[in-house]
């Protein structure tokens, strides 16, 4: 009995190793614009070597106007820079390249909206009805019975949508329009297919000629939610998307009356091998008053409180989190909008300095986070940046520099942060990309993150007597009861 129990011992320490994988995150407010499809977003997703998670939000994929926040949801900006970012990742330096139909979810999901008392939505412009919330939890797997075709919106530029990377010219292209070259949509220029993603009613993913099969994704699409203008998805490279499980997503209102989506977040929870994550993209409440940074204290606490990851009853789903922070390894990111409580002159004097630590002094999040009323135990890496928001559009000058100009001026400020919690998370950069997109430059991180994982070939070699490993792991997923006959 003895002899079995170390043999138990060891065999666990073997395969329950820690496996490190790279997790790129990044938070981007776009101001309201919908991508064109020529937009470039390889030096803002170029890493190396490429990481093995990359997680992405955006805010402000729509314009927060009254017709967006309180009617029917557009979903035609989020599935452009879904096409972009599939793209992306699958032409850097070591893929495969190309545009792929994206891979099946493996797993159920379930989704659940905190913030909203009512019947399941439907398309309608009573907001009553948003397609952002739902007070139904359900698990939904997807199947080919279950995809619809959803009509896409018309495809259209308008004078906002200008190229603003690297070197290309940021003159508008009248005559251009989304998906109208052979890459798009194939030799025939017919559209593109729209199907729904389980994640959600509002996340969507398009297939780019579902009937063009060359070559393979070297990432796969896990995750993808919207809700009004905040928007995050999850790619994971291939040849770990089956060990992806226990999918689940959860939004949480705190716009207009407190639960209205054009402010808020989107929480998306998954397991990787026998490790948790939680991946939360929220924008906070805006302005530059005294006593706005309380009401972003506000918001961060009811997005813990209201966040919730309801069970599925599958298999391995019992011991799955059901709230924030009871995630293994938890991922915070977005416009969170803390301000810098200084005038502006006296920051862009700061800034022009590259005084960066006389500026974090008086940044709000960090005045908060040392009082403890927001964030506490949570972590943020180094800024060695300038602030990034707010600029003048197709520029590098702070709005406001210019007197002539009718913009409002606002004082620079790190409004788009990164902070992570918990155990296991190694941070290896922490930047800003130099688009000019936006009025908000985009800001990404990488990550090391310790994976604890079973590897089945590992038990089989190492056994070398019949030991009733059900009783070990009796919530992996990677061996049937046939699998006995190797011990």
């Amino acid at each position: 009995m003895h002899h079995q129990e170390k043999q138990i011992r060891e065999i666990k320490q073997m395969v329950l190793g820690q496996n490190a994988k790279r997790i790129f995150a990044a938070t981007w407010n776009v101001a309201g614009k919908s991508p064109p499809s020529y937009l470039n977003l390889e030096d803002w997703l170029h890493t190396s070597p490429p990481a093995d998670i990359y997680v992405l939000g955006f805010q402000e994929i729509v314009p927060l106007n009254a017709g967006n926040v309180l009617g029917t949801e557009d979903n035609g900006p989020a599935r452009k820079w879904l096409a972009l970012i599939r793209r992306t990742l699958n032409s850097l330096p070591g893929t495969s390249g190309g545009c792929h139909t994206p891979s099946p979810l493996p797993n159920p999901i379930v989704e659940l909206d905190a913030d909203f008392e009512g019947s399941m939505r439907q398309k309608a412009t009573s907001f009553f009805q948003r397609r952002s919330f739902q007070s139904l939890s359900r698990s939904m797997r997807i199947d080919n019975d279950m995809i619809k075709p959803q009509a896409c919106l018309e495809r259209r530029l308008s004078v906002c949508d200008r190229v603003m990377f690297g070197h290309r010219t940021s003159d508008y292209d009248p005559n251009y329009r989304w998906g109208s070259s052979d890459e798009e949509n194939g030799t025939g220029g017919s559209p593109i297919t729209t199907q729904y993603s389980p994640m959600s009613y509002g996340g969507c993913f398009t297939t780019e000629d579902s009937d063009r099969q060359t070559g393979h994704s070297r990432y796969s699409l896990v995750a993808s939610k919207q809700m009004v203008g905040v928007f995050l998805t999850v790619w994971v490279k291939s040849d770990i998307r089956d060990d992806v499980h226990n999918m689940k997503v959860s939004c949480v209102g705190r716009g207009l009356m407190g639960y209205l989506g054009n402010k808020g977040s989107i929480s998306i929870s998954m397991s990787l091998h026998q490790t948790s994550f939680c991946f939360i993209c929220s924008h906070l409440t805006s302005g530059q008053k005294d006593g706005d940074e309380l009401r972003r204290n506000s918001d961060v606490m009811e997005i813990l409180r209201k966040t919730r990851f309801p069970p599925v009853h599958d298999i391995g789903d019992e011991y799955s989190p059901q709230t924030i922070l009871e995630h293994d390894r938890i991922i915070w990111l977005g416009d969170l909008n803390y301000r810098i409580a200084l005038s502006y002159r006296a920051a862009k004097a700061l800034v022009e300095m590259h005084d960066w630590k006389t500026l974090l002094e008086n940044d709000q999040l960090c005045i908060e986070q040392r009082q403890g009323r927001v964030f506490e135990g949570w972590n943020e890496g180094k800024i060695y940046f300038p602030p990034t928001y707010k600029y003048s559009n197709n520029s590098d000058r702070y709005a406001g520099d210019d007197r002539r100009s009718k913009q409002k001026r606002r004082t620079p400020a790190w409004c788009d942060r990164i902070l992570w919690y918990g155990r296991g998370l190694h941070q290896l950069s922490y930047v800003r990309g130099e688009s000019r997109f936006s009025d908000h430059r985009p800001v990404y991180s990488m990550f090391l993150a310790e994976v604890e994982s079973v590897s089945c070939n590992q038990i089989k070699k190492s056994a070398s007597s019949r030991i009733e490993v059900v009783e070990l792991f009796p919530h992996s997923h990677c061996y049937s009861y046939t699998d006995m006959n190797y011990f």
